[in-house]
């Protein structure tokens, strides 16, 4: 089954809006999914896609760990290193570019709804001449249409992307995760790296939420925290890859300000901690 959370922001109309959140499940079902292009020399033209064994694309599901580890494609040139199609016999390189995902597919109760996929990558090891991305794709019913949110992850820290454009089409989701690149000698393994993605950790412990309340949310200039009966409260304030962007320690003001009028627009994560329990609150900066 998928891991599916309920992040609920509590406005001071006291009107809950709840958000629809993913994150690694080592214990769902995972699918692959191959999409092979030319190389750059070759004109990058599209090949084929098909679908393709997880352990093929050369990601590591560990269900007790409760991660994903992403690698390169190794499996099409250890399986036909004499193949032209697939080596190059002069250079002994791999002769395509190779998109491996590997992903969650929903076609139930993720549907017709926004979603946000979150988690954290623990480790980032792979060689920059590959790209891994995590995504969001949503599919009408022949998977004519595609409709997609991704980021590119580049170092170690927390992600989030969130899916907005609902439609009455939409029949499938998927949210995973992509690696793109020369299709490569499994020789090379050890050089090339790898990237180790685990459920989004930001808070350590839970806190009654509606204890704090933020608002408004979607916010263009301040959100205010208004802390109730809470004290004692430090607020972190992170953007959607883990970094931390601002820390208020000791709000003593019922209703305290963050100030949002210089930041982009998008998602934020407000981490509020009170008597060493915390808990974590989605933000929007229009």
């Amino acid at each position: 089954m998928k891991k599916i959370t309920f992040l609920s922001l509590l406005f001071a109309s006291s009107f809950m809006v709840a958000q629809n959140t993913v994150t690694v499940d080592g214990s769902a079902e995972f699918l692959g999914f191959a999409n092979v292009f030319e190389t750059p020399a070759n004109g990058g033209a599209f090949v084929f896609g098909s679908p393709w064994a997880v352990e093929d694309i050369k990601s590591v599901i560990d269900v007790g760990g409760n991660t994903v580890t992403l690698f390169p494609n190794f499996n099409t040139y250890a399986d036909n290193p004499t193949d032209p199609f697939w080596v190059d016999q002069g250079t002994g390189e791999g002769n395509k570019v190779f998109e491996g995902n590997t992903f969650n597919e929903n076609n139930t109760d993720l549907v017709g709804e926004e979603l946000t996929f979150e988690a954290e990558v623990q480790s980032f090891t792979l060689d920059p001449d590959y790209e891994v991305k995590a995504f969001i794709k949503v599919f009408n019913a022949d998977f004519s249409v595609l409709k997609e949110e991704s980021v590119v992850l580049t170092e170690t820290g927390n992600f989030s992307i969130t899916y907005t454009n609902v439609e009455p089409e939409d029949t499938t989701v998927q949210y995973g995760f992509s690696v793109t690149g020369i299709n490569a000698n499994p020789a090379d393994e050890p050089t090339l790296g790898n990237v180790v993605v685990g459920p989004f950790n930001l808070s350590t412990s839970d806190f009654d939420v509606n204890s704090v309340v933020i608002y408004p949310n979607p916010t263009t200039q301040n959100w205010i925290i208004n802390t109730k009966n809470a004290s004692n409260i430090s607020v972190n304030l992170y953007d959607v890859n883990g970094k931390l962007l601002s820390v208020y320690n000791n709000i003593s003001s019922q209703n305290f300000t963050i100030d949002a009028s210089n930041l982009k627009a998008g998602f934020y994560f407000a981490s509020i901690i009170t008597e060493n329990k915390s808990n974590t609150i989605k933000l929007i900066k229009k």
